[in-house]
């Protein structure tokens, strides 16, 4: 099971996600740097963890619509390679990110437009590059706005999950946003479940709310590939013999 270590970037800087309530995110303290600058951060991560692969959330982007193409450059440039998760609503929306070798882009339910713009996103990116968040609160699909959004009349997790599923997507996130950075667990462990046992080419990624190695463990019971993680790298509740343990 790969982790893949958290960048929460808002204002340019690394925060720490706290039940996706972002008005109120302040950067991140972390016992392995004093910077909270995302290519410092990176770089503490790598040297800690031996870690180089990430999941960054363009809060930037998803929220007021500014990508930031230097930073995401910046990270390559160091070779790190990332999930990156904008804020696309639409497959034209990806466009200035093709120049950015290295990347995956993440396809969000909270900002997705409908399940048509995902199935072109997997034609344009192919789907080893392409990654479907089904974003929750508290087990509720957590849906965009965008009008005729074919989204918005499934009410049922799963049946979201195999829409994508048709879409081509080979691999999907389990988050919900009201358990990150809780240290309550996942809560989408049940989904987990029945997603591996029913699909188990499919590529799971879990994560939010990753307390200390036993939810570790836990996941990869629930035979996820990958699980994302943040506050308890940096507080040490998660430490590197742990890590490496599983990687």
């Amino acid at each position: 099971m790969k982790i893949l270590p958290v960048l929460d970037i808002l204002n340019q800087k690394v925060v720490r996600g706290v039940a996706g309530q972002r008005d109120t995110y302040q950067p991140i303290q972390s016992r392995l740097t004093e910077s909270n600058q995302p290519l410092d951060i990176a770089r503490a991560l790598r040297d800690e963890f031996q870690i180089s692969e990430f999941y960054v959330a363009d809060l930037d982007a998803i929220v007021h619509g500014k990508l930031n193409l230097d930073l995401y450059q910046n990270l390559l440039d160091h070779e790190f390679t990332f999930l990156l998760d904008c804020g696309l609503r639409y497959a034209a929306d990806s466009q200035p990110l093709t120049s950015l070798p290295g990347i995956s882009v993440v396809a969000g339910l909270e900002t997705l437009a409908g399940p048509q713009e995902l199935g072109q996103l997997v034609e344009q990116w192919g789907s080893q590059q392409t990654v479907f968040s089904l974003d929750l609160k508290q087990g509720q699909p957590l849906v965009s706005d965008v009008p005729h959004n074919e989204y918005a009349l499934i009410k049922d997790p799963l049946k979201i999950a195999e829409l994508s599923l048709s879409q081509g997507i080979q691999q999907m996130i389990l988050l919900d946003l009201a358990q990150v950075g809780t240290g309550k667990g996942t809560g989408t462990e049940e989904l987990c479940y029945i997603l591996r046992s029913r699909y188990p080419e499919l590529r799971l990624i879990t994560g939010g709310g990753i307390q200390n190695c036993n939810d570790l463990m836990a996941q990869a019971k629930l035979d996820a590939d990958a699980v994302l993680v943040a506050s308890a790298l940096h507080d040490g509740r998660i430490d590197r013999e742990a890590v490496l343990s599983l990687i």
